[in-house]
């Protein structure tokens, strides 16, 4: 499958990765193509908080959506069960995930069902490369959905490849280049379609993905002034920075798991022409997130834009009406006139798990059949959770 020379050159480039001359999608992408991987992922975590686990470090290279990822750093990293078995583990000592996770139990863990395989993931194999104190390095292999599991050839490979890569992260750490806090959240916000953008408790705009920065030059209901997000209108604006300020600190004086808000909307209109941008912010506090997006509380601000929607993004549609990942595909499609065979197939599903999850989305959406559901999703921003008073 992989001839010496192929893997002799691969090694070399991990080697080169971690010595910084080459990066690492560049190092990752041969080890990738080489087992016929949908993804490949190195990932430190520092665990000497218990809990709260903060990312270190991130490389890889990916078939995944950007939007998985994202979602993945935010929320459903929570929900992996995969996570803790490669934790608990050895280093060296590979694993499987379809040895400890049969069928039923993916047709009812809500990590797979709801986000992994809508995503396109299913399978993983991969091992603990290295534990250094509290700091745990670890290599996931992953295979899509619909795809076969990773052989026997293909996992000896694998493994063969995971013993340099510990190998050269090792040489990494003792030339003195110490894992430093990563940047992942932010480097995913950068790539996504939807205009998003990352926010401090003073509306301070720390980072703008392209699609952000050319709403904001077009949009008359919100604009940037020495770089800090406002809303034309002064009623939307005074009701943006309270719902930004509790999303972030809570409510003072009362206990912070009852007082903080995980998302909020506004809709902001422009004075003059009545123009709206809708705002959907959602709280990425370093502890619920694995510090992916620092070390300070933010926000993570989605801007909707009515006039140029296109279609539907399951994205927006997801954050707007609070739907998993796998119910906003499914409410996307179903929008689109498409039948529950039909979106069975095309996501590699049961039509049980369509019905099941269809029956979901017209519940937290407040409809009962797909016309409804058009209209609904036609009226983005404006019937997305519940608009602050205005």
């Amino acid at each position: 499958m992989v001839s010496e020379n192929d893997f002799d050159e691969i090694v070399s480039g991990f080697h080169k990765a971690a010595a910084g001359t080459i990066g690492w999608v560049e190092a990752l992408t041969p080890f990738k193509r080489a087992v016929s991987a949908y993804a490949v992922q190195v990932l430190a975590a520092d665990l000497s908080q218990g809990a709260q686990c903060r990312i270190t470090l991130s490389h890889h290279v990916s078939d995944f959506p950007v939007q998985a990822e994202v979602d993945y750093s935010r929320k459903w990293h929570q929900f992996d069960p995969r996570a803790h078995l490669t934790i608990g583990s050895e280093p060296g000592q590979w694993l499987n995930c379809w040895d400890h996770f049969d069928e039923e139990f993916v047709a009812h863990d809500p990590f797979y069902r709801d986000f992994l395989i809508p995503y396109g993931g299913r399978y993983v194999s991969g091992c603990k490369l290295l534990q250094e104190g509290p700091v745990h390095t670890m290599l996931g292999v992953h295979r899509g959905n619909g795809s076969a599991k990773f052989d026997a050839e293909e996992i000896a490979v694998s493994k063969r490849f995971a013993r340099h890569l510990s190998d050269a992260l090792h040489a990494h750490r003792q030339q003195g280049q110490a894992h430093k806090q990563s940047r992942l959240g932010v480097e995913l916000l950068a790539r996504l379609r939807a205009p998003v953008a990352l926010i401090d408790e003073q509306r301070l705009v720390l980072q703008a993905n392209p699609a952000a920065h050319a709403l904001l030059e077009r949009a008359e209901a919100v604009e940037l002034r020495g770089g800090h997000l406002h809303c034309q209108r002064p009623t939307d604006d005074g009701a943006f920075l309270l719902g930004l300020r509790r999303l972030i600190q809570g409510e003072p004086g009362a206990p912070q798991v009852e007082a903080r808000d995980s998302k909020f909307f506004q809709r902001a209109t422009a004075p003059a022409s009545g123009a709206t941008v809708g705002l959907y912010l959602y709280a990425l506090l370093p502890s619920a997130t694995m510090h992916a997006f620092g070390n300070q509380p933010l926000a993570m601000c989605l801007f909707h834009d009515p006039k140029a929607q296109i279609g539907f993004d399951p994205y927006v549609v997801a954050s707007a009406f609070d739907l998993t990942p796998g119910e906003a595909r499914i409410a996307v499609a179903a929008a689109e006139g498409a039948s529950p065979s039909e979106i069975a197939k095309r996501h590699a599903v049961s039509v049980h798990t369509v019905r099941t999850q269809l029956q979901s989305v017209f519940g937290k959406t407040g409809t009962s059949r797909q016309a409804e559901l058009v209209s609904l999703l036609s009226g983005l921003p404006m019937a997305a959770l519940q608009p602050s008073a205005s």
